[in-house]
C-alpha cells in the first residue's frame, strides 16, 4: 500500500485497517468504543465462537452484533484510491510514470479519476474528456478527503457520546432498581414482622382461652366430684338401712336426723315432712 509521509501519511492511516493493514473493505464500526475494521477481518478475528467478544484494538469487551456499516470511511477510502498519492506525487520514480507510454504522469482525468500523462491526454481514449493538472487533482482531493474525515470523526464522537450516554442512563436504571429491591426487601421485612406480631398475639389469646376453658372445667368437675362423693355416701347408707329390720327402717327419728338434699326431701320422698 502506497503512502507519503506527513499529512498524506496520515491520511493513508485512516483509511487502513489495522487487521489486515490495507485499505478498508466494506469498513464497519464497533459501537462500543468506535473503532473501525473490515468486516471480513473481524468475522475472522473472532471466529465462530460464542465466548465474549472483544476489539481488536483496545481489547474492550463488545457484542457481535454491535457492528455498524460506516459509509462515509468506505467513500474515504475509496477516494484515498482512486488518487493514488503516491504516484501521483512523484515523477521519475515507478509510481509516477504512465505505464503505457513511459511518460511523467502530469494530468488527471476527471472523467476516469485517474492519473494520465501527456500522450494518453491527446489519445482517442481521453479526447473528449475533461483533464486538469495532477497537482490541482491532488488538492481538490485532499480538500475532499479532509472534509469527509471530519465527518467521520464527527461521528465517532457521537457515537461515543451516545455510547456514554447510554451507560450513563443504565447505571442510573440499575442504581433505581437496587434502591426498589431495597424498598421491596424493607416492606417485606416489615410484613413478616407484622405477620409474626399477629400470630403471637392470637396464640396467646387462644392459651388464655385454653387456660380459662381448663379453669371453668376444673372447678366442675370439682363441684361434681364432691356432689358425687356425698351421693355416695348418702346411697351407702342407705343400702346400710334397707338391711335393716322393719322397726329400725321406720323410725320417724331417723329420718329427720337425715341430711337433705338440696331441693328435694329425704331420699325415699315418702315421709310426711317431705310430703307437706
Amino acid at each position: 500500500m502506497a503512502a507519503a509521509g506527513g499529512p498524506i501519511q496520515n491520511l493513508c492511516d485512516e483509511a487502513t485497517c489495522s487487521i489486515c493493514l490495507d485499505y478498508f473493505k466494506d469498513p464497519v464500526t464497533i459501537a462500543e468504543c468506535g473503532h473501525n475494521f473490515c468486516r471480513s477481518c473481524l468475522i475472522l478475528f473472532w471466529g465462530e465462537s460464542e465466548a465474549e467478544a472483544s476489539c481488536p484494538q483496545c481489547r474492550k469487551t463488545v457484542q457481535r452484533r454491535s457492528l455498524i456499516r460506516n459509509r462515509q470511511l468506505a467513500n474515504f477510502v475509496e477516494l484515498i484510491e482512486n488518487l493514488s498519492l503516491q504516484e501521483g506525487k512523484e515523477e521519475g520514480g515507478k509510481g509516477g510514470v504512465c505505464e503505457k507510454h513511459q511518460e511523467p504522469l502530469k494530468l488527471f482525468c476527471t472523467e476516469d479519476e485517474a492519473p494520465i500523462c501527456l500522450v494518453c491526454d491527446r489519445s482517442k481514449e481521453h479526447k473528449h474528456h475533461e483533464v486538469i493538472p495532477l497537482e490541482e487533482a491532488f488538492e481538490e482531493y485532499k480538500e475532499e478527503i479532509c472534509r469527509r474525515l471530519e465527518i467521520l470523526r464527527k461521528e465517532r464522537e457521537e457515537i461515543l457520546a451516545y455510547l456514554a450516554a447510554l451507560d450513563k442512563e443504565c447505571k442510573d436504571l440499575l442504581k433505581l432498581t437496587e434502591m426498589e429491591r431495597l424498598k421491596a426487601v424493607e416492606k417485606l421485612r416489615e410484613l413478616s414482622q407484622f405477620r409474626e406480631e399477629q400470630e403471637k398475639r392470637l396464640l396467646n389469646d387462644v392459651e388464655e382461652v385454653e387456660k380459662e376453658i381448663a379453669g371453668r372445667r376444673d372447678e366442675e368437675l370439682a363441684r361434681l366430684s364432691r356432689k358425687l362423693s356425698s351421693l355416695e355416701r348418702i346411697i351407702q347408707e342407705m343400702e346400710e338401712k334397707s338391711q335393716q329390720p322393719a322397726s329400725e327402717l321406720l323410725q320417724v327419728r331417723w329420718w329427720q336426723e337425715q341430711p337433705k338434699a338440696p331441693g328435694k326431701g329425704c331420699p325415699f320422698h315418702v315421709c310426711k315432712e317431705c310430703r307437706g
